[in-house]
């Protein structure tokens, strides 16, 4: 499907533009159809909208355009000793499209998804403009939030940063031979880390099935000869060269794509991950993939799925177990599968419950591929979780309003301020949710 495009260059031509069918668009890196127009809708896009409104560097708040991108935002707030209080596994996303997704990362389980952060938004609805915030037309604020664009156009918005020391991480990474030994590890340092997030070998069965390697991290702090010198030594600190870029030079063929080559990768990336502490650049730690571009390109031509499901407490655990089970047995599984634990969101169409969520790179297969996600999917279901709608462009309907129960109360919000369904979107079309 073919879109037409437009990229106002100024917050000024946003009115004349969403007067028609149209679905705002950011950087376009969602792995689904959430950021895809409606048909006969134009995409409007915001990345020229890239401009900072003001930045106070005593309390970390910066008031942005929604165009600007998370990577702008750390190259100006790291020198100055912020980082962003939550951020997903890539920093090349839009500051609107992060909002309208309701972004979590590796600290969820602490600190929640951004919806926590944002003190103000400024958004353009059919029915009008409004400031919004959790005060403030509190019900339009909760529902743009992680509302994948449905309300209207998020033309700038307010978040607060969050103090750090040192623009490195402190890691400690550790083996689980199972799944066991893993959730016992999660468990154990949950408390002492603010970050953690497990990768797993979603191909390994028997007592090895959800064997994985455990990555925890906190910001490092100043040492205490840097703590008591002057200024210049602090400044140093928060230095940071961007990582070399690699790119893959082409797509993989299809044929090294199956389960023994798969297996065999997953099992010599186990075995050669050491426990032990070390100290890193936040970019290697927190977005490893923007170190590799075209990085795709390693599923070769006909691509893969992003699949992320949450699965809540009390039966997180066995729901987990549950699914890796299922992905072993039925060979679903490559290079990046990864386990977090989370808590709850608090929008009106959240994803996150406190419990796991795990998310999975899967290589497509042709119709196969379907029916499996599709079973995997009621599995999920049984366990009382949902798939992220973010990563998604193939859940049926019927399964999304079984999952998020909570769509016709955000729906009904989303109809006061977009009542004629003028900002649509092919997700939109497909969960049926104008109809339902």
């Amino acid at each position: 499907m073919m879109a037409e495009q437009a990229a106002p260059g100024s917050l000024g031509e946003i009115p004349a533009l969403i007067g028609q069918a149209y679905l705002p668009r950011g950087q376009g890196r969602s792995y689904g159809d959430a950021s895809l127009p409606a048909s006969n809708h134009l995409a409007v896009n915001s990345y020229r909208l890239d401009r900072f409104l003001s930045f106070n560097p005593f309390s970390g708040v910066v008031d942005a355009e929604a165009g600007v991108t998370l990577h702008a935002i750390l190259r100006i707030a790291v020198p100055r000793g912020f980082f962003l209080p939550v951020t997903p596994g890539t920093m090349f996303v839009s500051l609107g499209g992060a909002i309208a997704s309701n972004v979590h990362g590796k600290n969820h389980h602490h600190s929640g998804s951004l919806e926590h952060f944002i003190l103000e938004l400024e958004v353009a609805t059919p029915s009008g403009t409004f400031v919004c915030s959790p005060d403030a037309h509190p019900e339009l604020f909760r529902a743009t939030v992680g509302g994948y664009g449905l309300t209207g156009f998020i033309t700038r918005a307010r978040l607060r940063l969050k103090p750090i020391e040192t623009a490195q991480v402190d890691c400690l990474r550790l083996r689980a031979p199972g799944l066991d030994s893993l959730f016992a590890l999660l468990s154990k340092h949950d408390a002492g880390f603010e970050y953690s997030v497990a990768w797993l070998d979603t191909l390994a069965r028997g007592r090895h099935l959800g064997r994985g390697v455990l990555m925890l991290g906190n910001h490092a702090p100043l040492a205490g000869t840097e703590r008591d010198a002057a200024g210049g030594e602090k400044s140093a600190a928060l230095m940071h060269a961007e990582a070399r870029k690699f790119k893959v030079p082409f797509a993989m063929p299809r044929a090294l794509l199956n389960r023994p080559f798969l297996s065999a990768f997953n099992r010599a990336f186990y075995r050669f991950s050491r426990n032990g502490k070390s100290r890193e650049g936040f970019e290697g730690f927190f977005y490893p993939l923007d170190r590799i571009r075209d990085w795709n390109l390693l599923y070769g031509k006909p691509g893969f799925f992003q699949y992320q499901c949450v699965i809540p407490d009390p039966r997180g655990e066995d729901g987990i177990a549950a699914a890796l089970a299922f992905l072993s047995g039925n060979g679903l599984g490559a290079f990046l599968s990864v386990l977090k634990r989370c808590g709850d969101d608090q929008v009106m169409l959240p994803f996150c419950k406190r419990g796991y969520t795990l998310a999975l790179d899967i290589p497509f297969r042709g119709k196969e591929s379907l029916r499996l996600l599709d079973r995997l999917d009621a599995l999920v279901l049984t366990y009382g979780g949902r798939v992220y709608l973010t990563k998604d462009a193939r859940l049926s309907a019927e399964t999304f309003r079984a999952m998020y129960p909570e769509s016709k109360a955000w729906m009904e919000t989303v109809r006061r301020y977009n009542p004629s369904a003028t900002s649509n979107s092919r997700m939109a079309e497909r969960l049926e949710l104008w109809t339902a």
